[in-house]
């Protein structure tokens, strides 16, 4: 029996070799700073007609700004800036344990709690990889916006804090609006609070399918101080290569490091289209 096993010996002993000689998990990349600071001027454009996204400046709303997903009071705030010129803005805090989140997300999800509701953050520690700045990082979407086809759109926004992304996405009919429902493992999360059960991944089982055929991103902050962004001198043409594309949501995405953003005046405007910088590809 020892001879017929012999051979199973080596392999096994180099994989326990292996596994004790794995490497840290890798530092989340965070976005690119220097893409961010080129993105705070913008070139001379032409814009046509007014900003798509209603609410955009956070101003209207009664427990949180309206015309956006619900705030949760752990990871996303509608506050008050320091700056009066900027009133009410959007505050993140990416340093939270994303085990702490996925026990909260669902009660907002569901309706059974409130941001006022939400439990005090709980202490994290280094390198931080547990928290939601290591892993989903903190979505926030805006309510659907009707576009045109074959049109440009040029999207600005203003940050405080470090880089993060911003993405415009893109869908052939009227997205599901209700909280991380373009989230996989949010809804997996989410499944599990609803029936007490974790979610089985057996051979064969129904993946997360999303429902945005396009996206393009932007990536902006990288200043303690209020600045403007947009993405230089490439605006979003959702229905260049994608042409059934008819609605589009702004997803605000802040993530590594771990810490405070703030976001405010976010516009989308339609654009006199030159066919400057026309991509080949739009996916990014």
């Amino acid at each position: 029996m020892v001879k017929k096993c012999a051979w199973l010996i080596l392999p096994l002993a180099l994989a326990g070799l292996m596994l004790q000689a794995a490497p840290p998990p890798k530092k989340p990349r965070p976005p690119n700073p220097e893409e961010a600071k080129r993105n705070i001027v913008s070139p001379k454009i032409k814009i046509v007609g007014k900003n798509l996204i209603p609410n955009g400046d956070f101003e209207k709303g009664k427990d949180g700004p309206i015309g956006w997903q619900k705030i949760d009071g752990l990871c996303s705030f509608w506050v008050k800036d320091k700056d009066p010129a900027h009133g009410k803005v959007i505050k993140f805090d990416t340093d939270v344990l994303q085990s702490q989140a996925y026990d909260w997300w669902p009660r907002i999800a569901l309706d059974k709690g409130k941001a006022k509701d939400a439990p005090q953050k709980k202490p994290t520690v280094e390198p931080k990889y547990d928290t939601i700045a290591g892993n989903d990082g903190v979505w926030f979407w805006s309510d659907p916006i009707r576009i045109q086809k074959d049109k440009a759109y040029w999207l600005t926004i203003d940050v405080k804090g470090p880089p993060l992304l911003v993405w415009l996405v893109g869908y052939p009919d009227r997205p599901d609006t209700s909280f991380g429902a373009d989230k996989g493992a949010f809804q997996d999360v989410l499944k599990e609070f609803k029936t007490g059960k974790p979610v089985e991944k057996k051979r064969g089982f129904k993946s997360f399918i999303h429902k945005y055929v396009w996206k393009g991103q932007l990536t902006v902050g990288c200043s303690n101080e209020w600045k403007t962004y947009s993405r230089r001198a490439k605006p979003f043409r959702p229905t260049a290569v994608t042409p059934n594309v008819k609605w589009v949501r702004v997803m605000i995405y802040p993530f590594w490091p771990p810490g405070e953003y703030y976001v405010d005046n976010v516009r989308l405007v339609e654009i006199e289209d030159n066919g400057v910088d026309r991509p080949k590809k739009e996916i990014e």
